[in-house]
């Protein structure tokens, strides 16, 4: 408790910065999410004109950073869980900073972690002709680990490496060698997959075929042990879907997409932290969910906002047990009744959500990522979105993970190397990794750390300085 009483001392008796690069408006009461801080919060950005830099990171074999790796060391090794339609661990040095040696991501050998079904199949790990069970509905055709952390000990529970992850089930076209196959989605498969209704390459260039694409967030874990590889394995416990949309995927009579589901893509991010009005820990997740109150006049990817929903450390983050952010607090539980398979609960509710802040409403979000900060114990979030026809960056500083600032937009620039695959300069899926690379959930802020992201397919970084107050 004493690190707990420590941390509120200081919110009580810290003020506001004045000036600086950007400055936000109190946190104030705003319809739909939060109660007034007491204080302004003011963060400035002493780098504005940093470049965004090409990591130079190589992909491991059949793998790729469609989405930014993710650091861990427990047990006295360190993984970098890489990934896109499946992730993998590759073993590095336990002080490896990986932007000081992008090539650590290629000297050992991957082990396969976790992954969509489709791509296992693809792979080699299951027959050709497997026949997908509805059981495992949620990683149908993708299941990317965008969040690996590790979970301490507890409740007769050795460590666990844990992972949030970004799921699909939705139409798909793919090639091997001598044919082309199609996979129809298993929450409306009605709408089957052919050669205009799917997603996959056409023309030479990929694309998304929104109207049979439905995204979920699932929990996997691997117990810190020989036989998931010491934490590496996550597809040993595939525990299913933690989130569930508050509309459900589809209408009762299962003959249309439920009205105000927005085929968002989740993207999530997850953070171990202490709620400070209460001392105690939860795993908290937020992630892209539909908005059912959408004006219909804008474009149906912007219909979406940030949730987030939470679940006490004790119960170790399994489905079932998080409660999602709703008016202010964490209080309505996530999940519906999932009995009876995916054919009989698509129909179903999740719990209410809000946003997390107005402002992630109405534009396309692409992720929320949040740190805490070691000197002032605030939080602090990056966030990827377009708006005003371009896509941007900003970050938030928030004292409880209820109530966050304004954007504080980051300026955004290229070196000369860059070398973009992409048309257009962007942080996407951004993450944090502090100043040594050890963590991304756990930020010094009074150092140059980074934010790590893709651009798409491989990894970029920016450096940043911040002061707060």
């Amino acid at each position: 408790m004493k690190g707990f009483e420590s941390r509120r001392t200081f919110l009580a008796r810290t003020t506001a910065l004045a000036g600086g690069a950007a400055v936000s408006a109190s946190i104030g009461a705003s319809k739909g999410y939060g109660a007034p801080l007491f204080r302004k919060l003011s963060l400035k950005i002493k780098n504005p004109d940093d470049p965004i830099v090409n990591a130079k990171m190589p992909n491991p074999k059949q793998t790729g950073n469609e989405f930014p790796p993710s650091v861990v060391t427990v047990g006295g090794r360190r993984w970098l869980f890489i990934g896109s339609n499946h992730s993998v661990a590759v073993p590095i040095p336990t002080r490896t900073h990986i932007l000081r040696d992008p090539e650590c991501a290629t000297r050992e050998q991957p082990i396969y972690s976790i992954g969509g079904i489709v791509h296992e199949i693809r792979l080699g790990r299951l027959p050709l002709l497997y026949d997908i069970p509805d059981e495992q509905f949620w990683r149908h055709t993708y299941c990317g680990a965008f969040n690996v952390d590790v979970m301490p000990a507890g409740n007769g529970h050795p460590e666990w490496v844990f992972s949030i992850n970004h799921c699909e089930n939705k139409n798909l076209s793919w090639k091997t060698k001598y044919t082309k196959f199609f996979t129809t989605n298993s929450i409306n498969p009605a709408d089957e997959a052919t050669e205009t209704t799917t997603s996959g390459s056409l023309k030479g260039q990929f694309r998304e075929y929104q109207p049979a694409y439905f995204g979920l967030v699932s929990m996997s874990y691997a117990p810190v042990a020989p036989e998931t590889k010491y934490g590496a394995e996550l597809f040993h416990h595939d525990m299913g879907p933690v989130i569930w949309p508050q509309t459900g995927f589809m209408t009762p009579d299962g003959s249309a997409k439920a009205p105000g589901f927005w085929n968002e893509h989740p993207h999530p991010s997850s953070l171990i932290a202490e709620d400070p009005r209460d001392g105690k820990k939860y795993i908290y997740v937020f992630s892209v969910i539909s908005d059912p109150d959408a004006d219909s006049r804008v474009d149906e990817r912007a219909r979406v906002m940030i949730g987030a929903a939470r679940s006490p450390l004790t119960e170790r983050g399994l489905p079932g047990t998080y409660k999602n952010f709703y008016h202010g607090d964490y209080t309505e539980p996530s999940l519906p009744d999932l009995s009876g398979g995916i054919k009989m609960s698509r129909s179903r509710k999740g719990g209410k959500a809000s946003a997390i802040h107005e402002s992630t409403r109405g534009c396309q979000m692409n992720r929320f990522f949040v740190a805490r900060l070691k000197r002032s114990g605030l939080f602090l979030s990056v966030e990827s979105f377009r708006a005003e026809g371009r896509f941007q960056t900003a970050l938030r500083l928030s004292e409880d993970l209820r109530t966050w600032t304004d954007r504080f937009v980051l300026p955004i620039k290229q070196r000369s190397d860059y070398n973009a695959s992409s048309a257009e300069l962007a942080l996407y899926y951004p993450k944090f990794l502090s100043a040594d690379g050890s963590s991304h959930y756990e930020i010094d802020e009074s150092e140059r750390f980074h934010i790590i992201a893709t651009n798409p397919h491989f990894l970029v970084y920016r450096d940043l300085e911040i002061q707060i107050g």
